[in-house]
């Protein structure tokens, strides 16, 4: 009796999963519009929409394909069962400049008649394009870039993963997620996470209440958070790091390093100091490590600092 019943509540989990891959699962026969534009190898994006997603690939191709989702619910809509007049879209093209926008018309009509809509945006486009891209209330993918990426939403997660250039990446409520980065990079969000990885050269991060976590990670590298914990784990320290929280522990894992210098504050500080000329406390310690080197500063006002090699 207790395997009939174990069995059956695997099948129906079983069958909610596939529901509900159904109802989320996007492919481009869900697409509302597509259309692909022939460019040289540096395009430039200009992408935006108040309540949809925005994705962005980097392809080897010479072309840009624009791919629009409509959605009212969990259900997409096609060009044949909706015409959007309450909206002014306009996916285009000028010149090397590639446009792909959905913003409401104004008036009250069209407000109250389709406030339920969202429109995303999914770009296939040469890897070196060069991209701009904003939404209100969706998330944010970007991927396989390697040249200038400006994004931001107000209200969802970021996830970029293998870029290179100067990367800024914004968001007021979502967590962010990296991957795979070399390049001059700022990440902020207001109210998430931000789980670092592979992220290399300039680094500038910081969340007003969320945790850091950094692995595998080198390069010239500033974290910041007002209210959560830092985990830095880097296997690179060539350069500058700075850590900062108001309100958790920091936590750093370096490479095996005999020359650097450091300034860490705490309610309590834990190390092993070797070769070390300067002063230590039990809530700080400020010196060198060998002749010193790169700096290695991490502060906190609420928690402990500690660090391993």
């Amino acid at each position: 009796m207790t395997r009939k019943i174990t069995l059956f509540f695997i099948t129906l989990a079983t069958l909610l999963l596939c529901s509900l891959s159904s109802v989320f699962a996007q492919s481009e026969q869900d697409a509302y519009r597509v259309e692909v534009f022939n460019s040289n190898d540096q395009p430039e994006l200009d992408i935006s929409t108040s309540g949809g997603f925005i994705s962005v690939f980097g392809h080897d191709e010479d072309e840009v394909k624009v791919v629009m989702y409509v959605r009212r619910g969990g259900n997409y809509l096609l060009a044949s069962d909706h015409d959007l007049s309450d909206y002014e879209i306009d996916i285009s093209q000028s010149g090397n400049r590639v446009t792909a926008s959905a913003k409401r018309k104004n008036g009250l009509s069209g407000l109250f008649r389709n406030n339920n809509i969202s429109i995303s945006f999914e770009v296939y486009t040469p890897a070196n394009s060069i991209v701009e891209g904003s939404t209100s209330g969706g998330s944010l993918t970007v991927e396989n870039i390697h040249n200038n990426v400006n994004m931001r939403t107000s209200g969802g997660n970021v996830n970029a993963k293998d870029l290179t250039g100067n990367i800024a990446l914004r968001t007021s409520g979502g967590n962010i997620s990296l991957s795979n980065l070399n390049g001059n990079t700022s990440a902020r969000t207001s109210g998430g996470n931000l789980n670092i990885d592979e992220v290399y050269g300039t680094a500038e991060l910081s969340t007003s209440g969320g945790a850091i976590r950094i692995s595998d990670s080198g390069g010239k590298l500033s974290a910041r958070t007002s209210g959560g914990s830092i985990r830095a784990d880097l296997n690179e320290f060539s350069d500058d790091v700075e850590l900062r929280t108001s309100g958790g522990n920091i936590n750093i894992t370096l490479p095996q390093t005999d020359h650097f210098n450091l300034e860490l504050r705490g309610f309590r500080v834990n190390t092993e100091l070797r070769n070390f000329t300067g002063q230590s406390e039990r809530n700080s310690i400020n010196g060198r490590i060998g002749n010193g080197g790169p700096l290695l500063v991490a502060r906190t006002s609420g928690g402990s600092v500690s660090l391993e090699y």
